[in-house]
């Protein structure tokens, strides 16, 4: 009789463990199955208001392809009316020679992501990637727009800046005329012309870039900052003798300072410099372009860059990084 209740005990044991097993699996599955429920009606959602967008918008492969095209058009005069510009600055020609090239790659891509969307006429992905598209197209407007307005804004500075110097030119040469009248003038025109005597800056632009990718691009974050490109025009002169000319580039950091990568032959602070370079000048008009290195980091604020020659700073610029 004992033998027989032990032989009962195990089996009345693993029974209700069993019925545990059983009803865990059960609620296992009832929870994995409404979650897959809820999920699969949020994505139904989301599909559904994309579709609703899609039809309020009433959006076609067709008339976005005719957008994309007007809006590449459109940017595309815009460009070329500057190009065809006599007086046009080099380096901005350049400048716009690329973005136009990029203008093109853009409506490349923009025309796949349209044309992509013919395949999934029957899915949520047509509408979605002509939705993208549009909102692609509006960026490049908004954008190359944007780069325009400030092309057109450099072009009108230049110009200003040329003809103030062809005036400043034509004043000197009757300056220097009027000294050879009479002797005892001599010495005061001389001393009034002495300023034009020294070679001259228009332009004068300092520009914090990086290295992105391969591209070279502006930055006004300090900690991304890898060099200081410098650029200036030196005007067409009939005054200033043709030979090469010393430069010298100081950058006054925000706390007054002058950013220096040798400092060991210098004993005045008027001394320091952050850039020297001589260019050599035959009387036409040149585009100069110098860049500042510097190992240590730069730090937030407000910087001046001083461009000086023949002991007198010709021009200056500003710029601020965060």
């Amino acid at each position: 009789m004992d033998q027989t209740n032990q032989a009962e005990t195990p089996k009345n044991k693993a029974l209700p463990l069993f019925i545990l097993l059983f009803l865990a699996s059960l609620a296992l599955s009832a929870f994995l199955f409404f979650k897959y429920a809820k999920n699969a009606a949020t994505i139904q959602q989301q599909s559904e208001e994309l579709k609703l967008s899609y039809e309020i918008l009433e959006l076609d492969q067709d008339s976005i392809l005719n957008k994309l095209a007007i809006v590449e058009q459109q940017l595309q005069d815009r460009i070329n009316e500057i190009l065809a510009q006599e007086d046009l600055k080099e380096d901005l020609r350049q400048q716009l020679v690329a973005k136009s090239r990029t203008l093109g790659a853009a409506r490349s891509k923009i025309s796949r992501l349209i044309n992509d969307s013919e395949g999934m006429a029957s899915s949520s992905g047509a509408p979605r990637n002509l939705l993208e598209a549009t909102k692609q197209i509006k960026h490049l407007r908004d954008s190359v727009t944007s780069y325009i307005a400030k092309a057109e804004r450099s072009q009108q500075n230049y110009i200003t800046a040329k003809d103030a110097a062809a005036k400043s030119e034509v004043l000197a040469l009757q300056l220097l005329i009027a000294n050879d009248s009479v002797t005892a003038e001599n010495q005061l025109l001389n001393d009034k012309l002495g300023a034009t005597r020294l070679l001259r800056v228009i332009a004068f632009l300092a520009t914090p870039i990086r290295d992105r990718r391969g591209t070279i691009e502006s930055t006004d974050k300090a900690s991304k900052v890898e060099r200081i490109k410098f650029s200036f025009l030196v005007p067409e002169s009939n005054l200033i003798s043709k030979e090469d000319k010393d430069l010298v580039i100081r950058i006054i950091s925000p706390n007054g300072s002058v950013l220096t990568q040798n400092t060991s032959e210098l004993t005045a602070s008027e001394d320091l410099f952050s850039l020297r370079e001589s260019i050599t000048y035959d009387g036409t008009e040149k585009g100069v372009t110098l860049y500042y290195n510097q190992k240590e980091a730069y730090t937030d604020g407000a910087y001046t860059a001083e461009i000086w020659h023949a002991g007198k700073m010709i021009d200056r610029n500003r710029f601020s990084l965060r």
